[in-house]
């Protein structure tokens, strides 16, 4: 089937293709896409990125000063930023992360937030199945379904839902609704190039939620309010370690 042909009869999401950016920035990124959401010609979006610095990225309810001081990490010099969605602390550098903004309520998720990450997960776990078919669930009778706070590392414990690839944990998400919007982030964790993968979680939302997509990078707009996010909140003390007077926050 011709692509155009596959637009005219699917619902069509937009997809941003992003190059690696500074965590601050990449975690402003998410936020205005979100925030975008609210306008009237907005479409569901799935964003991919990398990271141009290996970093952590906090949960909302995690507090940046206590885990850099339990975890030591200022010794190590890696960067710490916070997201505005929930879970637990996780490692970026070798991972793709992937972020999804929708209008809620939405015909594409549940209400009910597991509900809604397994929708998600299905997507992810059947596209990635035709290159890594050992890939299955966390069972929920053995694993907690809380996404947790505190000092909790995500990819340490699987949640209900997680999606395991020889019984570890290899991807790991979080949300946030908000103002009848909703940021979902995931951080894919696999041995294989980002390629494949995008190619791979792409074909998994076109099986299971029958939408196409259509590439439409960040527009100037977008980046600039985001640039501006990222020093206001993202590279703040509250938000980052170091904080921003500090940081060298470079926005490309």
């Amino acid at each position: 089937m011709c692509a155009a042909c596959a637009l005219e009869r699917h619902a069509v999401f937009r997809l941003i293709l992003d190059p690696p950016r500074p965590p601050a920035l990449n975690m402003a990124v998410d936020e205005i896409l979100m925030k975008g959401q609210k306008l009237p010609e907005a479409v569901p979006t799935l964003r991919f990125y990398s990271w141009l610095t290996p970093a952590y990225s906090i949960g909302y309810f995690q507090d940046v000063d206590e885990i850099t001081a339990r975890r030591r990490l200022a010794e190590k010099g890696i960067p710490v930023v916070k997201r505005i969605t929930g879970g637990g602390m996780v490692f970026h550098g070798e991972d793709l992360t992937l972020s999804l903004t929708l209008k809620t309520p939405t015909p594409f998720l549940p209400r009910e937030i597991k509900d809604s990450y397994l929708k998600i997960n299905e997507a992810l776990r059947v596209g990635l199945a035709e290159v890594l078919p050992a890939i299955d669930y966390a069972s929920c009778k053995e694993v907690p379904s809380g996404r947790g706070g505190g000092e909790r590392v995500c990819f340490e414990t699987p949640s209900c839902y997680d999606l395991l690839l020889h019984k570890k944990k290899v991807v790991g998400s979080s949300q946030r609704r908000k103002d009848g919007t909703l940021l979902h982030q995931s951080s894919l964790f696999f041995k294989l190039d980002n390629k494949t993968l995008i190619h791979c979680v792409l074909r998994g939302f076109e099986k299971k939620w029958k939408v196409a997509f259509r590439e439409i990078p960040l527009s100037d707009k977008e980046l600039m309010e985001a640039e501006r996010c990222a020093l206001r909140r993202y590279a703040s003390r509250e938000w980052a370690w170091p904080p921003v007077e500090n940081l060298p926050v470079v926005l490309v």
